[in-house]
């Protein structure tokens, strides 16, 4: 088995990890606050890491830090709308809205470099936002505040893909993942203790929930991304993480929430929107190697 092939396949386990994670924090945040959830789910799994990585925590530098601090902060903002954006939308809506981020990247580098998208890129992104407008349309209401925040948060994980792919390959990997979980975590005590007083109920859901959700979409799923993804192609890397909101709301079935009608319609447009977006890539780069 080639290392691109093992890539691959392990980037797949980790969209089905991410597409798990959107029920099972649904279930869990009609029990634990938020900020709370977040506090304590980035917090362990940043301590876990940090120990399976403590020998390379004592090679730390001001770089180290400087890098894991951009990305970590830009996460942190990406996960809080998320997370208190899926308390007021379901878990499969919040799937496939968070899944726009790879329509957000193309539009962020054509506003950096000053240059318009290509016309694939043009189509994938009507297709989105049509998509978007059916997927979250309540008769006459439109979007609610749970997709905004929703896609808010889309709009902030693309700034950071694109941070990761401008600095992640100056830290070391296991490095970079521990640090930025211990700056989500640390950090989202602020408003955890501030605005919830950092008061919950610990049920058997709380608690399966962080064990799951810190274990196999944390900690697994963030160092086998940025351990697995340099060694395959960009292209089938940006595929693959399509399967992020599919799972997610395959998944969400299992707690009720089906997608019927328009949100069938509007999912499968911006699933569309999607692919026409990364595809084009593989085509535009066949292209210039013919040249």
């Amino acid at each position: 088995m080639t290392k691109e092939l093992k890539a691959d396949i392990s980037l797949i386990a980790v969209t089905v990890f991410w597409g798990l994670s959107f029920p099972i924090m649904s279930v869990a945040l009609k029990t634990i606050p938020p900020y709370s959830y977040i506090a304590i789910r980035y917090t362990i799994g940043a301590i876990i890491l940090g120990t399976f990585f403590r020998k390379r925590l004592k090679s730390i530098s001001i770089k180290d830090f400087r890098i894991a601090g951009i990305i970590g902060i830009t996460l942190l903002i990406g996960i809080i709308l998320q997370v208190v954006g899926l308390t007021y939308t379901t878990s499969s809506k919040s799937a496939f809205i968070t899944g726009l981020n790879v329509v957000f990247v193309p539009i962020m580098l054509a506003l950096i470099y000053k240059r318009l998208p290509d016309y694939r890129t043009i189509i994938g992104i009507i297709l989105s936002i049509i998509g978007l407008y059916i997927l979250s349309a309540k008769g006459s209401s439109g979007i609610n505040f749970g997709d905004f925040l929703t896609l808010l948060c889309s709009i902030v994980f693309a700034a950071q893909i694109i941070l990761v792919d401008k600095y992640a390959k100056e830290v070391d990997s296991g490095l970079l993942t521990t640090l930025e979980l211990f700056i989500v975590g640390i950090l989202s005590f602020i408003p955890a203790i501030g605005i919830e007083r950092l008061h919950f109920e610990i049920t058997k859901t709380v608690v399966m929930a962080l064990v799951i959700t810190i274990i196999f979409s944390t900690v697994i799923a963030m160092w086998v991304q940025n351990e697995m993804q340099p060694y395959t192609n960009p292209t089938h890397a940006a595929i693959i993480y399509l399967g992020e909101p599919v799972f997610g709301a395959i998944f969400s079935i299992f707690i009720g929430d089906k997608l019927t009608g328009n949100s069938l319609i509007g999912s499968f447009l911006i699933f569309l929107g999607m692919i026409v977006i990364n595809v084009k890539v593989k085509v535009a780069k066949a292209e210039n190697e013919a040249l």
